[in-house]
């Protein structure tokens, strides 16, 4: 049980919904009936307009308490678009010279969560990915990043799309069980990420490796360091949900010594105050 678990709760992140509005026209035979139409879609269409270019983002209260927290003052005093750009070149050019990641770059209250991993924190985070053994199986990966875009919501959040690549050339070395090296190349799908920074212009919340199209690539629909670890011969099915696998993670939490999918309750931050973890559902607001 010990061996499955292991191969099981090691997790780092991997998985738009977009919402669609519909106009329908009513015709008439009567050009005065159409005419009346007209004028009331016309004056319906001005109502819309004035509507939106009034609201405002002070105007928008998020379902989520965590999310409106997240806002703060909702007016950075630096460029957070160009910010997060400057982030991921760092992080690209972590992973394609395998070398850690620059820690100032992280606030004290940050937190990670991805779709089946997290809440995490940072010093859990560094431990799994040590754990892992992925940046020796994958001596360099190439991080794509496109599709910036702040959220109208909330302009200290920042979007973006994900394609990573790379060859797993090295043996992994997960925990104590060697997969030795494939030779395989790996193209993930394209997945959404975001980051929000604090007013000081620390990251806080980092959310990664939700898949926007499953069928791309070579690793089976999934994203990021599951992609990588499916390469490396560690097939890990999981979903959101799924409560079997929810189950493997706590009991890999209980066996021990295997790395974390969430980090303690005494270590997130206050702010932090979704009660999922790993692979629960989302809780309803």
């Amino acid at each position: 049980m010990k061996v499955t678990v292991s191969k099981f709760c090691l997790l780092m992140a991997s998985s738009l919904s977009c919402n669609v509005n519909a106009f329908s026209t009513i015709s008439s035979n009567s050009k005065s009936n159409r005419s009346s139409s007209t004028r009331r879609a016309t004056a319906t269409v001005d109502e819309v307009s004035s509507s939106a270019s009034t609201t405002t983002v002070a105007d928008v209260v998020s379902k989520n308490p965590m999310f409106e927290y997240l806002k703060f003052d909702k007016s950075p005093q630096y460029d957070v678009l160009e910010k997060a750009k400057e982030y991921i070149r760092c992080q690209s050019d972590a992973s394609m010279s395998n070398t850690e990641m620059d820690e100032s770059w992280y606030a004290e209250d940050y937190v990670l969560r991805g779709p089946v991993i997290g809440p995490i924190v940072r010093k859990d985070l560094a431990a799994d990915q040590s754990g892992l053994g992925i940046r020796q199986a994958f001596p360099k990966v190439k991080i794509d990043s496109f599709g910036y875009s702040i959220d109208p919501e909330n302009p200290y959040r920042c979007f973006y799309f994900q394609r990573w690549r790379g060859v797993n050339s090295g043996d992994m070395d997960n925990y104590g069980t060697v997969y030795p090296a494939t030779g395989n190349e790996m193209e993930t799908p394209v997945s959404t990420f975001s980051v929000v920074f604090n007013p000081e212009g620390k990251i806080v919340y980092e959310q990664v490796g939700a898949v926007v199209d499953r069928l791309e690539g070579n690793t089976q629909g999934k994203a990021a360091i599951f992609g990588m670890l499916h390469t490396a011969g560690l097939k890990i099915p999981a979903s959101p949900g799924d409560k079997v696998f929810a189950f493997i993670q706590r009991a890999g939490h209980v066996a021990g010594g295997l790395g974390r999918s969430w980090s303690r309750k005494a270590d997130i931050p206050k702010w932090w105050t979704s009660k999922s973890k790993g692979a629960d559902e989302t809780e309803q607001y």
